[in-house]
């Protein structure tokens, strides 16, 4: 029984997300869901056709997130728009900074890309691998922090 009643939650949770992104500014873009994931303020993301989005995946746009055409984000990738920052005195609260990612670029399984960052235009991001800083040349990164692998 435990387990119908959470195939059916995970089928109403995507088709909340699918009614979220039908009323995007986006509307119209072809989008692929496979499986359950977290989106908090849907109305901040953005996405061009194509972004494929696989489960477990965790979304928090908190500020502006825009993804490029062709954008598929692995089993368990997480996208933070906010982070901690501290002063001399020590915790200071909350900051919140935009994610953009170009066209065409695979976020690998577990990764996870931070507040800040810009991703240009193919790229691969290995699974595993925290982006935190932006990537301004095409290729595979890898790691923590994520480092260029292989130039494309």
């Amino acid at each position: 029984m435990g387990s119908i009643i959470f195939r059916l939650f995970n089928k109403i949770k995507l088709h909340i997300y699918s009614l979220q992104f039908a009323h995007s500014p986006t509307k119209g873009n072809e989008y692929y869901l496979y499986g359950g994931f977290d989106l908090i303020h849907a109305s901040n993301f953005h996405f061009g056709d194509g972004l494929s989005v696989n489960s477990n995946v965790y979304i928090n746009a908190r500020s502006k997130i825009i993804l490029g055409r062709n954008v598929a984000l692995s089993n368990g990738a997480m996208l933070i728009t906010t982070g901690l920052s501290f002063t001399e005195k020590g915790l200071g609260g909350h900051i919140t900074k935009e994610i953009i990612i170009g066209d065409n670029v695979q976020v690998g399984a577990g990764s996870i890309i931070l507040q800040g960052v810009s991703i240009c235009s193919n790229v691969i991001v290995g699974a595993g691998s925290v982006v935190s800083r932006s990537i301004e040349e095409p290729g595979i990164y890898v790691g923590s922090p994520a480092k260029i692998l292989e130039k494309k």
